[in-house]
């Protein structure tokens, strides 16, 4: 019975191509055929190749390319099962409609029924979907049915023309499809990589997870020294600290703060006191040169007013929890 309801199509009853097989890194185009049709195409084009690069291999689908003799429906179903992921423009056309009882013209914005069929399509086989949506006529007007979907705003389109909607799609692409370089990385059959990688989302992970607490939290530098030709320092009652979070390091001088270094995390030491590392931030180096000198003739600084500002990588605002996970169970 569940294999039925698997292969059931609404055109023959049982589908007699499945399985298929789902092609890496493909991506079927779903898109209305209208006046900018190729210029769209390309644009896409443009920002896939220039997200995998001139030695990495990727396919954009078509609805009008590569037909395969299975009558239109089936091979639009057979691309979309296919492919990865889909890329779907839902900004629809304007018409111009007039009220029967008031003779009113208005524009109002229709989404062409070949693009609302494969995306649901699409949505049906559990395609992640790239959404380019824009504004008509200063009108965006997505159906309430999808309303819920995270769009790429490439409304730009009318003052850039598409390259504008190309750069737009590749930064979406760089967020949301993070799992190419980290792929490659485990074809490589490096362990050593496979760990610096995993260490890496691990970080992101915890970050992601404890970010509310540990910018609520004050931490506070309680003793600096020279040790091994670098300048490190403790931070007690950091048990919720991990390796390799780093910290803005402010001091307040009348009443003034100035940013005068940054810090690393190195280690955590199971009574919760942790050893940081410290490094200069552009050219003020003064205070931390002057910290070192303190330092170098065997002495231990104590800082006075100072803060310590969490640093948050952009990737952990773009990425989402799932998507972690998602990367940590790849290696």
């Amino acid at each position: 019975m569940m294999d039925r309801i698997r292969n059931y199509c609404p055109m023959v009853g049982i589908c007699p191509y499945e399985p298929v097989n789902i092609k890496s890194d493909s991506y079927f185009l779903i898109q209305p055929f209208d006046s900018e049709k190729n210029e769209r195409e390309k644009a896409i084009e443009d920002a896939l190749r220039r997200f995998y690069g001139p030695n990495r291999e990727y396919e954009l689908k078509k609805s009008d390319s590569k037909i395969y003799d299975y009558g239109s429906y089936c091979d639009i179903c057979f691309k979309i099962k296919s492919s990865q992921f889909c890329i779907v423009d839902i900004s629809g056309e304007l018409y111009e409609i007039i009220d029967k009882k008031s003779g009113k013209k208005e524009k109002k914005v229709f989404l062409r029924p070949n693009v609302a069929l494969e995306l649901g399509m699409a949505y049906g086989f559990n395609k992640p979907a790239l959404i380019l949506s824009r504004k008509l006529n200063g009108k965006r007007q997505i159906p309430s049915d999808i309303k819920f979907v995270r769009y790429i705003d490439i409304s730009l389109i009318d003052f850039y023309g598409w390259s504008g909607a190309s750069q737009k799609l590749l930064d979406r692409l760089r967020e949301s499809v993070p799992f190419r370089p980290i792929k490659e990385s485990l074809d490589l059959d490096d362990k050593r990589l496979k760990k610096k990688i995993r260490n890496h989302f691990k970080l992101l992970l915890y970050l992601k997870e404890r970010l509310p607490f540990l910018q609520r939290k004050n931490f506070i530098i309680n003793q600096i020294s020279y040790s091994n030709g670098r300048l490190v320092g403790m931070i007690k009652d950091a048990k919720e600290l991990k390796e390799n979070v780093c910290f803005n390091f402010y001091i307040s001088d009348d009443e003034i703060e100035h940013l005068v270094g940054r810090l690393k995390v190195y280690h955590i030491q199971p009574t919760g006191l942790a050893q940081v590392e410290f490094y200069s931030v552009g050219r003020d180096e003064d205070y931390l040169n002057n910290v070192a000198q303190e330092c170098y003739k065997g002495r231990i600084f104590v800082p006075g007013k100072h803060r310590l500002e969490l640093i948050t990588p952009e990737e952990v605002k773009k990425i989402n929890l799932k998507e972690i996970r998602n990367i940590m169970g790849m290696i």
